[in-house]
C-alpha cells in the first residue's frame, strides 16, 4: 500500500507545511484508510486531525446554546478523528432538543471490539470530556495534548472549521476551491496559478493574471489569515469568514477572457487588454441595446485604473484627475468600438503631473528657507538676530526699527513707504509671511490662509489690516528653477507665492465625485471615507489645464482634442507660455 503522503491528492498536501511530513505520515494508519480520501487532513500541533464532516450552522431557537464565548459557532453534524500516538479518538456532535449534543469513541490500536469506549450522546460537554479524560489517564501516557480543552482538541474553534461552518460547506469531505500557503506567511504566484485554474502549459502566456492577482490590494475591510497552510479572509465590517479571495470572481473571468482574446504578453498590451475587461463589465450588451450608459468616473473604478496604471493614490492623490480623465476616455473609445491604446500617453501625463508637484514642492521648500531668513533685520549683523519690525515698500527689504530710522531719515528714502510687521510668520500655515493682521481673531494671516478661514459664517464680516502691501506689479514672484538674486530681492520673491497652498490641494486626500444621482461624493483616498457634507480639510482640485497637458499646455497633439474638452481657439500664445511658477504666483 502506498503511503498516505504519496496518495493524498496534491491540493491536500500543499495544505501542509513541509516540515510537517513526519505528523502527516503518523496519520498513515487512521484506521479504515478510505477515510483519509473521503476527509479533509489538518495539521495542527504537528499532530493530523481529519475532518469527516464539517457540518452545518444551527438556526433556531436556543441558537445562543450553539456558540462558544459567543464567538465559535457549534455546528450540528461535525465530526473529526483525531490521533493519540496509535489511539485514535472520534468526536461527534448532532442537534438536541434544547442544545447541541456531543458524543466521543476511544478506538484504541486493536482489533478486538470490547476494547473500544463509547460514551454516549451527551448535552454536557464537561461531563462527557471527564468521562474520556478518566479513561485516557489509565494509559500512562503523555496528556499535554487535551490540556486546551475539548473545543480545541477537536477543532471546533479552528479557523477552517468555522469558515467552513459559515460558508455553508456542510456535509462535503473534500473542500474544493481552497487558497494553499506552503510556507504558512505568504502564498507563491504557483499558489495562485493553482487556485485559479491556470494550466502552467497551456496558460503560460497568461501567468501575468496570477502576479497581477497577487499583488492586488486587499478591500479595505478585509484581512488576510493562513491557517493549516490555508488561507481564508474575514470581513471586519460583517464579521463573515471566506475561503473565497474577494477578487477571485474578477481574476477567474479575466482568465476566461484571455484565453478568447489572448493578448500578447507585453505591458502595453497588458494594460490594454484589462482596461478592456473593466468596461466590458461595466459597459454590458443591455447598456449598449439601450444606450443607456452607466457612470464611469466612479471611486471603484479609479481604484481598479490605479491598479492598472501602478499609481499608489494614497501617496500621490492628485493622479486621481488623469485616472478619470483615463476613464473619459476610454470610455468614448468602448462606445464608439475602436481599440484601447494610447497607454503611453497617459503615463506620461502623470510624469508631468508629478514634475508639475515636485515644483510646487521646491518652491514651497524654498519660501520657507527664505521666511526664516527673512525673520531677521537685513542691516543688522546676523549674529545679532535683530527681528525685523518695518518692511519697506520701495527698498523691499525687512528692517529693525533703528536701521529703518537711520537709513530712511534723510534723503529719497524719506519718502518711502512702510509697513509695520507682526508676528513676521502667518498664524495658520507658520511657513509664509503675513499680509493681514486680522482685527476679531487677532492672529495674522498669509493672504491664502486669510481667504481659507475668512470664505463662509460670521468670519466673512471680519476686518483685516493690511500689514505688507503687495502687487505683481511691483513685486516679482519665482519665474525660473533658479533665481537672479542680485536683481530680485528674497523678501519680494516671497510675498505672494501660492506654492504651498497648491500643493496643499494637490496633496490633499479628499477628493469630489459624483453618485448616480448628480449629488456630490468627497472621498478620502486613504481611509476610503466617503460623506456627501463637505469635510473642512482641503479639497483635492485638478492641476491647470494649461498645466497638466492638453492642447493649451501644447502636450499630446491631437490625442489631446480628443480626450480634454478644451477649445484650442481661445487658447493664447502667451498664456500658453507662461511659466510654472509664473502660474503658481496667480
Amino acid at each position: 500500500m502506498a503511503t498516505l503522503y504519496e496518495d493524498l491528492p496534491p491540493e491536500v498536501y500543499t495544505g501542509a507545511f513541509v516540515d510537517q511530513r513526519n505528523a502527516v505520515r503518523e496519520a498513515e494508519d487512521l484506521q479504515d484508510f478510505r477515510r483519509e480520501r473521503e476527509g479533509h487532513l489538518l495539521i495542527r500541533d504537528d499532530r493530523p486531525m481529519l475532518i469527516m464532516s464539517f457540518g452545518t450552522k444551527y438556526s433556531g431557537p436556543h441558537s445562543s446554546k450553539y456558540r462558544i464565548e459567543n464567538k465559535f459557532h457549534i455546528p450540528v453534524g461535525y465530526k473529526s478523528i483525531i490521533k493519540w500516538d496509535e489511539d485514535e479518538i472520534v468526536f461527534m456532535t448532532r442537534r438536541g432538543e434544547f442544545s447541541p449534543e456531543f458524543q466521543i469513541i476511544y478506538l484504541p490500536q486493536s482489533s478486538v471490539a470490547e476494547d473500544f469506549t463509547v460514551f454516549e450522546w451527551n448535552g454536557n460537554i464537561a461531563e462527557i470530556w471527564d468521562q474520556l479524560l478518566t479513561v485516557l489517564e489509565s494509559q500512562d501516557k503523555d496528556m499535554t495534548m487535551f490540556e486546551k480543552g475539548p473545543w480545541y482538541t477537536f477543532g471546533i474553534v479552528d479557523d477552517s472549521v468555522q469558515t467552513a461552518v459559515t460558508q455553508k460547506v456542510d456535509e462535503k469531505t473534500v473542500v474544493e476551491g481552497i487558497l494553499y500557503c506552503a510556507n504558512g506567511g505568504k502564498p507563491a504566484v504557483e499558489e495562485f496559478e493553482r487556485y485559479l485554474g491556470i494550466d502552467v502549459d497551456q496558460d503560460e502566456q497568461y501567468q501575468w493574471i496570477c502576479h497581477e492577482f497577487s499583488a492586488d490590494v486587499l478591500p479595505i475591510d478585509y484581512y488576510e489569515y493562513v491557517s493549516n497552510g490555508m488561507v481564508y479572509w474575514v470581513n471586519t465590517a460583517t464579521e463573515e469568514r471566506t475561503w473565497k479571495h474577494p477578487y477571485f470572481d474578477k481574476y477567474k473571468g479575466m482568465l476566461t477572457m484571455a484565453r478568447i482574446h489572448r493578448p500578447i504578453p507585453h505591458w502595453k498590451s497588458i494594460m490594454g487588454f484589462q482596461i478592456e475587461y473593466l468596461f466590458s463589465k461595466l459597459f454590458t450588451w443591455e447598456c449598449e441595446a439601450t444606450k443607456q450608459w452607466p457612470e464611469e468616473e466612479t471611486i471603484e473604478n479609479v481604484k481598479e485604473m490605479a491598479r492598472i496604471f501602478k499609481v499608489d493614490i494614497k501617496n500621490e492623490p492628485y493622479l486621481v484627475h488623469v485616472l478619470k480623465r483615463a476613464l473619459r476616455h476610454y470610455a468614448s473609445v468602448i462606445k464608439e468600438k475602436r481599440a484601447v491604446t494610447e497607454v503611453e500617453d497617459f503615463r506620461a501625463l502623470m510624469q508631468r503631473y508629478r514634475d508639475i508637484v515636485a515644483q510646487y514642492e521646491r518652491a514651497r521648500n524654498l519660501e520657507t528657507q527664505q521666511v526664516q531668513a527673512l525673520m531677521h533685520c537685513v542691516e543688522c549683523p546676523q549674529d545679532a538676530n535683530t527681528d525685523a519690525v518695518l518692511y519697506c515698500d520701495h527698498c523691499g527689504d525687512l528692517f529693525c526699527q533703528a536701521c529703518f530710522d537711520r537709513l530712511h531719515s534723510k534723503g529719497r528714502r524719506k519718502n518711502h513707504r512702510r509697513t509695520w510687521v507682526e508676528l513676521g510668520v502667518c498664524g495658520e500655515c507658520e511657513e509664509t509671511l503675513a499680509l493681514f493682521h486680522c482685527v476679531q481673531c487677532k492672529d495674522a494671516y498669509c493672504k491664502d490662509c486669510y481667504a481659507e478661514w475668512h470664505v463662509r459664517g460670521g468670519r466673512r464680516n471680519h476686518v483685516p489690516i493690511i500689514l505688507r502691501s503687495f502687487s505683481t506689479t511691483t513685486h516679482q514672484v519665482p519665474s525660473l528653477a533658479t533665481f537672479d538674486f542680485g536683481k530680485i530681492s528674497s523678501a519680494a520673491i516671497t510675498v505672494g507665492s501660492s506654492s504651498g497652498t497648491n500643493l496643499s490641494s494637490a496633496l490633499s486626500p479628499w477628493l469630489v465625485f459624483k453618485d448616480t444621482i448628480g449629488i456630490r461624493v468627497y472621498w478620502n483616498s486613504i481611509t476610503d471615507e466617503r460623506r456627501r457634507d463637505q469635510p473642512l480639510a482641503v479639497i483635492n482640485e485638478p492641476v491647470e489645464d494649461a498645466l497638466g497637458g492638453g492642447i493649451i499646455g501644447l502636450w499630446a497633439g491631437t490625442w489631446g482634442s480628443n480626450m480634454f474638452e478644451e477649445n484650442a481657439d481661445n487658447a493664447s500664445s502667451s498664456h500658453a507660455s507662461q511659466s510654472i511658477y509664473s502660474q503658481m504666483g496667480r
